[in-house]
């Protein structure tokens, strides 16, 4: 996405990081980094485990990838095409790498327990970014404007606007919990 870009949300060079999509995949590519690490470590025998902040990161991150796939299906692609939200660089951040690692934490990490009342943390990633969004495109007057707006939430004014942004809150927290109990009833006799 940084040297390669495509014609839709899509900018090559940095303007790529005003995207949830990059910001969300960035995140997520961090966090499975570091987990690596620390699996290498425990092969090593230099730790005896994960620490637990470290799962609660993790679940955030798949859901924040999770909220991307899902946005781009529910709003993003009916309104620019799915062809255009599935090509190039767009490809890997809204399907692949999203569709990958909710597989992975679902059915494969069995030792990425949380606490239940830590589902919460996941809508952060998109409350911060909506936030943000919201304030500069209020600021600008600009709902609708799609240099500015490019969700294209604003469109209908600030009060649907704000609906939108509450909407993607539910369904941020939605995945966090959908993750959570996958997880959870898959590897229930984990201590």
């Amino acid at each position: 996405m940084l040297t390669v870009g495509s014609e839709v949300l899509g900018d090559n060079s940095l303007v790529v990081f005003k995207y949830f999509t990059f910001q969300s995949n960035l995140f997520m590519g961090i966090v499975a980094l570091i987990y690596a690490i620390f699996q290498f470590l425990i092969i090593k025998r230099k730790i005896e485990k994960i620490p637990h902040v470290l799962n609660v990161f993790l679940h955030v991150g798949v859901t924040a990838v999770a909220l991307t796939f899902v946005i781009v299906i529910l709003f993003l692609a009916p309104g620019y095409g799915f062809d255009l939200m599935y090509q190039q660089a767009n490809l890997y951040f809204h399907a692949l790498v999203p569709i990958a690692a909710m597989i992975n934490y679902m059915f494969f990490m069995k030792e990425a327990k949380i606490r239940f009342i830590q589902t919460i943390f996941a809508i952060i990633p998109s409350f911060l970014y909506g936030v943000v969004y919201f304030i500069v495109v209020a600021s600008n007057n600009a709902y609708g404007n799609i240099d500015i707006d490019f969700y294209m939430f604003g469109k209908d004014g600030p009060l649907i606007g704000a609906f939108n942004f509450l909407l993607v809150m539910l369904i941020a927290y939605i995945f966090g919990l959908i993750l959570y109990f996958i997880n959870h009833l898959l590897f229930k006799k984990r201590k």
